[in-house]
């Protein structure tokens, strides 16, 4: 028994000792010979960064080139390649001042070669052409920011607003690298504020604020008890079974009761007709889809078009009627219908909410075309549907 007993002991601390050295971590390999230096290294100014081009050295055990410089706020900036590219983005840039820049090839082990430096300009960086291309403008419950983007760079547009003390609060950050945008910040009442806006990139650069004194326009919500069901020769009506068109404006929200659904077998394009009981210009709407596993998924709508008008035809044809918004629903995490994670339960449950243009007519009938839906399948299904704006 006691011989088993020291068996284990020694087992136990073989386990720990091996535990030990597999949780430290080291280069794989460990000698103490520098690398060569990378050679006939070019830059190319480019907006916010610069594009070095190289010569690697011929060492067999070289892992990466490493470049850096001090920005303009004192910060060391750095950026890495492999070994199997001769060409390297440093980017982070906040102006286009001239900055002196170390490049050198790294080892296996972590050895550095003897540095290499050149005095590099980066051109303005993408925030500050962002900035020139803002348009402000006085939309529905809020200001509209109208950008453009043309280096596609990951930046953030800050809109901020004078409060009733005088002082610049945050409303909202909008996160974006779309080339060309267009958003609403809303919340607003309809009165003259002075917005501001301004644009940084992940590096923390920043422009100057761009100010603009501006009365957002009156908006509400309109009212879902004045909607009413139209059936138009050319429209797929419903399931039945009380899966009927009233059940986009009764503010339940259901998985399987009080929601839309179409026939079984309607196939696609499809399209229903309702009333508002008003006639007013729209700001947006927000569509919520047949919540529970059906969420990006089943018959719910993923290319679908808002149509409005005043005076539709009774023939159900699409004359007098104008296409207020093309729809594309987006799932967050990208993955396939049926696995969800928690930002798409999210985003469900918030509803995909999508402004219509300033410049649309008003409208007082409403017509929905689904194109597609998530399994493209001959069914389509929609919870709820509500809609904002001027019914003035």
């Amino acid at each position: 028994m006691k011989t088993f007993k020291i068996l284990i002991w020694l087992c136990l601390a073989a386990s720990a000792l091996h535990s030990c050295k597999r949780d430290q971590l080291r280069p794989v390999e460990s000698d103490k010979t520098a690398p060569g230096t990378v050679a006939n290294v070019k830059a190319e100014s480019r907006p916010g960064s610069v594009k070095l081009t190289y010569t690697l050295p011929s060492d067999p055990d070289l892992l990466y080139v490493l470049a850096e410089y001090t920005n303009k706020y004192g910060k060391v900036i750095q950026s890495k390649a492999s070994y199997y590219t001769d060409s390297l983005i440093v980017d982070g840039f906040a102006d286009s001042a001239s900055h002196r820049m170390t490049v050198y090839a790294v080892d296996r082990s972590e050895n550095k070669s003897a540095p290499v430096t050149l005095d590099v300009r980066a051109q303005a960086p993408p925030v500050f052409g962002v900035k020139g291309s803002l348009i402000l403008a006085e939309d529905f419950g809020g200001i509209n920011i109208t950008y453009s983007n043309p280096n596609e760079a990951d930046i953030a547009i800050v809109v901020s607003y004078k409060d009733s003390l005088g002082y610049f609060v945050t409303r909202e950050t909008n996160y974006t690298r779309l080339k060309q945008g267009s958003f609403t910040s809303r919340g607003f009442a309809s009165k003259e504020t002075v917005f501001g806006v301004y644009i940084r990139d992940r590096w923390n650069n920043r422009t100057d604020t761009v100010f603009k004194t501006l009365t957002p326009i009156f908006e509400k919500e309109l009212d879902k008890s004045k909607f009413k069901t139209v059936i138009l020769p050319t429209d797929i009506g419903d399931y039945g079974n009380g899966l009927v068109i009233s059940n986009l404006w009764d503010k339940i929200i259901s998985a399987d009761a009080n929601m839309w659904h179409s026939r079984g077998d309607a196939g696609m394009p499809m399209h229903i007709t309702f009333e508002l009981g008003v006639t007013a210009k729209l700001s947006r709407f927000v569509l919520w889809q047949r919540p529970g596993p059906y969420i990006f998924n089943h018959g719910n709508p993923k290319r679908y078009e808002l149509w409005g008008s005043v005076n539709p035809p009774v023939d159900g044809s699409f004359n007098n009627w104008t296409l207020l918004k093309s729809c594309v629903s987006v799932k967050p995490s990208g993955q396939a219908p049926g696995v969800n994670s928690q930002a798409d339960v999210d985003a469900a449950a918030r509803g995909e909410e999508w402004n219509v243009p300033l410049d649309a007519p008003k409208v007082r009938y409403i017509r929905v075309v689904i194109l597609e839906n998530w399994i493209a399948g001959p069914q389509a299904h929609i919870a709820e549907m509500s809609f904002f704006g001027n019914d003035n």
